[in-house]
């Protein structure tokens, strides 16, 4: 049986929760693995669920983690899930299911490790390798546990109990590090996006609640929060920031694109049942970020645009900067948060 570096598994266990964030959690999992077990790859995937574009019809697919990263975004990376059996065991099972791919002169074994939470499998661990080493399982196990505990712990802390898209907390942080990457000089052009931040309020959300009833309010959120996952794309961030006002941050997207995404949204809501309510519309003002904003001056501009949609009729989208160009709106400081019902 291999030996290990005591001092170095740990220093590995500290590394893996040092950073309270997802995607440098995620990385940090494989590096960790990869400096422990010997193995030929480990890859963590996600299980994203997509509706299709001509019908109601949903399809799991197997998204590599850190695919998405890239800004010239590979389409073929996504695996449809049911068509991969072993996968498709792990996901029946929630056991671990090891396999030999490779042939007599390549032999190749993988083993696929599920990724658990309350609402059942939402990943896999999958790891080849030349030889299959029951401690080097044990030790992916071991940490596999600390991974989705940890996992839990950044979930309640960074997102909204209610919907599960991320908090206003998030928000914040987010917004800062998109901030730091922009102002970066050491960056390159091409390691920065272009991001548009979006505000999303729903129209006389208060006349919902008035009339319904909360618990219903509470479902209009949810139906909301769902259109929003289903509707934007995979590497958007979506928050809800508190009551019926929400955040969207699209990377990688000019004004054109951005007013195409948000419109798309708009009647995406306009034409949605929502169960006991029926229909509701919702008011869009976007802006774009700058390297010297802080997240209280671009949620500004986001709102002084929403704030013209609301006295210009409600259920339509606005860009600042376009307001600011053609005179509709006069660009100044923030004065403060405006109330929106």
């Amino acid at each position: 049986m291999q030996s290990f570096d005591t001092q170095k598994l740990l220093r590995s266990l500290a590394k893996l929760i040092e950073k309270p964030e997802l995607k440098a959690l995620q990385l940090s999992m494989i590096k960790t693995l990869s400096g422990i077990i010997t193995a030929k790859s480990i890859m963590l995937y996600e299980i994203r669920t997509l509706k299709k574009a001509s019908s109601q019809q949903a399809e799991c697919f197997v998204i590599p983690v850190g695919y998405e990263d890239s800004i010239e975004i590979n389409t073929s990376a996504p695996l449809l899930l049911f068509e991969d059996p072993l996968l498709t065991a792990c996901f029946n099972s929630k056991n671990i299911e090891v396999s030999k791919i490779g042939n007599a002169e390549h032999p190749l074994f993988r083993s696929i490790h599920p990724i658990l939470d309350s609402k059942g499998v939402t990943g896999f661990l999958v790891i080849d390798s030349i030889k299959l080493i029951q401690q080097h399982q044990d030790i992916a196990s071991t940490l596999l546990t600390l991974y989705n505990n940890y996992l839990l712990l950044l979930n309640d802390n960074q997102r909204d109990h209610l919907t599960g898209l991320l908090n206003r907390k998030s928000f914040d942080d987010k917004i800062m590090q998109i901030v730091t990457l922009l102002g970066d000089d050491n960056k390159r052009a091409a390691e920065k996006s272009q991001f548009c931040l979006a505000v999303l309020d729903i129209d006389h959300f208060k006349r919902v609640n008035d009339t319904f009833g909360h618990l219903f309010g509470d479902e209009v959120l949810l139906h909301f929060s769902q259109c929003m996952n289903e509707t934007f794309r995979e590497y958007d961030f979506l928050f809800r920031v508190g009551g019926e006002e929400f955040v969207v941050v699209l990377r990688n997207v000019d004004a054109e694109r951005a007013a195409a995404i948000m419109e798309r949204f708009r009647h995406v809501i306009e034409t949605h049942y929502f169960p006991s309510v029926g229909q509701i519309t919702v008011s869009i003002g976007f802006t774009f970020i700058g390297p010297q904003d802080l997240p209280v001056t671009v949620m500004d501009r986001a709102d002084k645009a929403l704030y013209y949609v609301k006295e210009h009729g409600r259920n339509q989208t606005a860009f600042f900067e376009q307001l600011v160009a053609t005179g509709k709106l006069i660009q100044g400081v923030v004065s403060g948060e405006i109330e929106l019902f």
